[in-house]
């Protein structure tokens, strides 16, 4: 299953405590899918933007098919380009406990 344009659950500023849908009208379908569907990835599906703040602050982003060293850049340019502020989010080394929300 893909996810369609459009389906973005609402208007208005995108938040950590979105879904992640939201981040569907600023990053393509070839990214978004495997991100939120977290193909053989570790660890479950992002539910919330913050959980993929959490796992591009974690340096995990890579652990899922699909999303190389391009994509991941990606997404980490839609985060910003979505207005958030990624600045207070160091990134970590994998493995490391937290959030960074």
């Amino acid at each position: 299953m893909t996810a369609r344009t459009g389906m973005v659950p609402h208007h208005g500023p995108v938040t950590p405590e979105c879904p992640v849908e939201c981040l569907l009208t600023v990053l393509s379908l070839n990214s978004f899918n495997p991100l939120a569907r977290a193909y053989d990835a570790p660890f479950g599906e992002s539910r919330t933007v913050g959980d993929v703040v959490d796992l591009y602050t974690r340096r995990r982003l890579r652990k899922i098919r699909g999303l190389g060293p391009r994509r991941v850049s990606e997404i980490e340019a839609a985060l910003v380009l979505a207005g958030l502020n990624l600045a207070g989010h160091e990134q970590r080394p994998e493995g490391t406990e937290g959030t960074a929300r």
